[in-house]
């Protein structure tokens, strides 16, 4: 039944069988599977204990049911189911979620050696080609060169040798006509993808292109209907191979088809390497390439994109007048703090909201050096998996190490109210080498302003970007020494940290960061540019727009 789409009917089935015989691990299981697939997380969890419970050898729900606690970010539990799964029999698929947790542990070195073990073991396993690709992306040890090399083998691995491209394409060749964009993306809901591309979605002048969302995801969220709500089209395609969702793309004409997941989990990239649509671009929301060579184009900006960085991209980079993306916060009553906390609590608190595995050991450096420097200043971070024991040992003695009374690291875990928190913060800390996104824009429209130091690589300039596009180029440093002396000069002027923050989010707002509209009309330009190029039957080409246009 639940192949034919009737899993509630397959639900009731199975939740009978366990009513008449609560032994039956069998159905207990594929239960969990169902309600696991409708992300009832909690409700699936109880269905693999009862599994397991029944055989406890049964090797696939210990692996489900690690897989709906990692998700309910519970990653102690998790691992332990997986320590299960390996005391009865290695598997590829078990190397990969345990490189999920150590990824959200921030032990980036023991994630990545996860994800390699599972291609090892299985070197078709795409989904595991990606996680590690996203990890590297977050490795101040790794080789930009040789970064670039693994993404152009996961193209050659899992979409080159595996998917033709349709030779020809039925659009007609107008330059001027309506054109139809297609975006793909699993995260049309409560995700970055809604703070930076529902903001275009809501600004295309329909008159010019007729927007198409295919949706890779089964169960929705509220910010789902935001999305569906701006498309002249909407579909789901999470059960659709890749030849029957490009067979569908193909024939609802689609001119420019926009891939927005890059390698971040549950995208659709080897359908790319079909080429549906004549032209194929890569929204910037991940960090890299995607190293498909079906892919034409990614967005790009100069600050974020400077001249060297097309030799780290298998697309033809487009140079955006400005910003590379469009921030919009999500709806939200909760206003910036009038002062510093600093004001009450008599000292000074630094924070970072970032993804763990973005913490390198140089960015544990400087703020070890800056805490070391202000002997009552706290730090605290907030990510969903520093709510676990193991994962705040891990962050708490990386600090230990360098000196640092762990009791002035404050560790928080995941909270639905992502702006509430930035109340208990004076001022922001960017990473080194893996920068904020989100978070960067999620303190400046709390107006807490951030300090960040650049680099070489795109991922490694975000901060600069949007400090630049704000008009605040003396929070940016180029080098660790100026970050630590920047950050503790703001934390021990407070009039100057209280004039700062006072007015930051009216300062974000006026920025190109938040110009909506304006931003989408450049967007639309590039596209317009791509399109002509293709019907004079030339190949895809930089574009780049004049800085400010």
């Amino acid at each position: 039944m639940e192949l034919l789409g009737r899993s509630d009917e397959a639900a009731a089935a199975y939740y009978a069988l366990v009513q008449m015989d609560d032994n039956h691990a069998g159905a207990w299981h594929n239960l969990g599977c169902i309600l696991g697939r409708q992300e009832r997380f909690e409700d699936a969890a109880i269905c693999y204990r009862a599994a397991t419970d029944a055989d406890p050898n049964l090797v696939v729900s210990f692996n489900n049911l690690g897989g709906v606690l990692y998700h309910q970010h519970r990653l102690d539990e998790a691992m332990r189911a997986y320590g299960r799964v390996l005391e009865l029999g290695e598997t590829a698929s078990v190397h990969h979620n345990i490189g999920m947790i150590y990824q959200d542990q921030g032990r980036l070195a023991d994630a990545i050696a996860s994800y390699r073990k599972a291609m090892e073991i299985d070197p078709g396993f795409k989904e595991a080609h990606s996680a590690l690709l996203f990890c590297l992306c977050f490795d101040e040890t790794s080789d930009p060169d040789q970064v670039f090399q693994e993404h152009l083998d996961y193209g050659r691995r899992h979409v080159a040798a595996n998917k033709t491209p349709f030779a020809e394409h039925a659009n007609a060749r107008d330059p001027n006509r309506r054109l139809k964009v297609g975006y793909v993306s699993p995260d049309f809901r409560l995700h970055p993808c809604s703070h930076f591309v529902l903001p275009v979605l809501e600004h295309h002048d329909k008159s010019r292109f007729e927007i198409f969302c295919y949706f890779n995801r089964a169960v929705d969220d509220p910010y789902t209907e935001l999305f569906r709500r701006v498309a002249d089209h909407w579909s789901r395609c999470q059960e659709e191979s890749d030849e029957a969702l490009a067979a569908r793309i193909r024939d609802d004409g689609i001119d420019i088809l926009v891939e927005c997941a890059g390698h971040m989990g549950n995208s659709r990239l080897p359908m790319f390497g079909l080429r549906p649509a004549p032209i194929q671009v890569s929204h910037p929301l991940y960090p890299n390439t995607t190293g498909v060579a079906t892919m034409d184009y990614r967005i790009m900006d100069p600050i974020f994109a400077p001249p060297w960085a097309d030799a780290w991209h298998s697309e033809s980079l487009v140079r955006m007048p400005q910003v590379h993306v469009s921030y919009r916060p999500h709806r939200s009553d909760v206003a910036p703090s009038p002062e510093p906390p600093f004001r009450s609590n008599g000292y000074v608190t630094f924070g970072c909201f970032n993804n763990f595995a973005k913490i390198g050991e140089s960015t544990v450096d400087a703020w070890s050096a800056i805490l070391r420097r202000i002997p009552t200043a706290k730090l605290m971070l907030k990510w969903k998996g520093l709510g676990d024991r193991e994962a705040e040992r891990y962050a708490r003695a990386r600090f230990v190490q360098r000196g640092v009374d762990p009791d002035r690291i404050v560790l928080v875990g995941w909270s639905p109210d992502p702006y509430t928190p930035y109340h208990a913060i004076d001022i922001a800390l960017d990473p080194f080498f893996a920068n904020g996104g989100t978070t960067t824009c999620d303190a400046l429209w709390m107006g807490v302003p951030i300090v960040t130091c650049h680099g070489r690589t795109p991922f490694s300039r975000v901060g600069l970007c949007h400090l630049t596009n704000i008009g605040l180029p003396d929070l940016i440093t180029a080098d660790a020494p100026a970050y630590i002396d920047k950050v503790a000069w703001l934390a021990c002027d407070i009039d100057a940290l209280s004039d700062l923050r006072r007015g930051m989010r009216e300062r974000f707002m006026a920025s190109p960061l938040m110009d909506g509209s304006g931003y989408t009309r450049h967007l639309e330009d590039a596209y317009r540019v791509m399109w002509r190029r293709w019907c004079a039957g030339l190949p895809p080409a930089p574009i780049d727009f004049p800085l400010g246009e």
